[in-house]
């Protein structure tokens, strides 16, 4: 998205529920509030169209209550298809829990199929391979805990919000236990935030798969830069007292009026513009690990917005591999938080979100405008 037109994007207010806010921010900062700018040559229409068709094509397969659903007492197409201003919308949960949607398990063979082919509109085969890796976590977890929790890859779902049309403004979550994929679409625009990846264990201690680790692109790239800096770099990169038990950006046993308490938060940590260039490459190789998991044309887009001089570095926690420790790279919109401290330090929890673009909050107002 042009620098240019960003001034002309940011608005203060609310749409309907559907979006958090939109936070008015200095007309010289890029935001990465969504990728594309709607224009007609635009990479992003083909991807957005490609989504469009994909989610119609699923929902088609829920046009007739099944004797199946009559039977067992749900309606798989009210299950799947919620209003765009339902509350469910900016409500992202990455813990177990029976959440709006429809799960895998209700789904017949072919909308399983259709659901793969959906993220395959938005997910580089980076991250579409990071989505299944932590959807089989669950059968580690299954077999292991006793806590009576639902586990299970049948236990991840699909909702959209609104109707998706070629010609509007509409959205889609994947989520389930340690994983939350959130989409808004627009023809030629794509919001992406909030994205969250997990995994319990994050590194695999025993068995056939002993020394696999989940996020470890993440992982790794905050070692090198923490590890990259110098001791008086680090005196103000590595802040005081334990590293938090949770993402700061999470929503889990917060009230709703404080879901957005993470926004205004002040900056710590050191500044990305007083860094040397090689450390400022290892600032780079965080974003590409995290933006990445979306296929090239959304990736690239965000990308272009984002300078990493306008970033800080924050770490909580110890430098070794194998310490509880925390990271956080934040910058006027964006925002990554890379938490491992829960599991004695082997339970990860990762999540980017956008301080204006949550839940396509910019894009959808954009669109709501234009609509009337």
């Amino acid at each position: 998205m042009p620098r240019s037109r960003i001034s002309t994007l940011l608005i203060a207010g609310r749409l309907a529920g559907a979006i958090a806010f939109a936070l008015a921010l200095p007309t010289s900062i890029a935001l990465a509030d969504h990728a594309g700018d709607a224009s007609a040559n635009s990479e992003l229409q083909i991807v957005s169209a490609e989504m469009t068709r994909a989610a119609q094509a699923l929902l088609a397969t829920m046009g007739t209550v099944t004797n199946i659903e009559t039977t067992v007492g749900y309606n798989r197409r009210e299950l799947a298809a919620l209003g765009a201003d339902d509350a469910a919308r900016t409500n992202y949960v990455y813990w177990p829990y029976l959440r709006k949607g429809l799960p895998l398990d209700y789904m017949t063979a072919e909308q399983r199929n259709l659901v793969h082919n959906m993220l395959n509109t938005a997910l580089s085969a980076k991250g579409y391979l990071s989505t299944i890796q932590v959807m089989q976590m669950e059968k580690i977890l299954q077999d292991t805990e006793t806590t009576g929790f639902p586990r299970g890859t049948e236990n991840y779902s699909i909702v959209f919000f609104g109707e998706p049309k070629a010609d509007a403004a509409w959205g889609w979550r994947f989520e389930g236990h340690h994983l939350s994929l959130n989409f808004s679409v627009a023809p030629g625009e794509v919001s992406v935030t909030p994205t969250f990846f997990g995994a319990s264990p994050a590194k695999i201690p025993n068995g056939v798969l002993a020394g696999f680790r989940n996020q470890r692109g993440a992982h790794e790239a905050g070692f090198a830069l923490v590890n990259a800096l110098d001791e008086q770099q680090r005196a103000v990169a590595i802040a005081a007292g334990d590293p938090p038990f949770d993402i700061v950006a999470g929503n889990l046993n917060k009230p709703a009026a404080n879901w957005d308490d993470w926004k205004h938060q002040a900056p710590q940590g050191i500044t990305v513009s007083t860094l040397t260039a090689a450390q400022k490459d290892l600032v780079q190789r965080i974003l590409d690990e995290v933006v990445t998991v979306y296929r090239p044309e959304i990736s690239r887009s965000y990308l272009q917005q984002i300078d990493v001089n306008e970033l800080r570095f924050v770490w909580f926690g110890g430098t070794a591999d194998g310490d509880p420790h925390y990271y956080r790279l934040e910058g006027p919109d964006f925002w990554f938080e890379y938490d491992l401290v829960q599991g004695m330090g082997n339970h990860v929890h990762a999540v980017w979100r956008s301080k204006s673009g949550d839940f396509g909050g910019d894009l959808l107002m954009q669109h709501h405008q234009q609509d009337h």
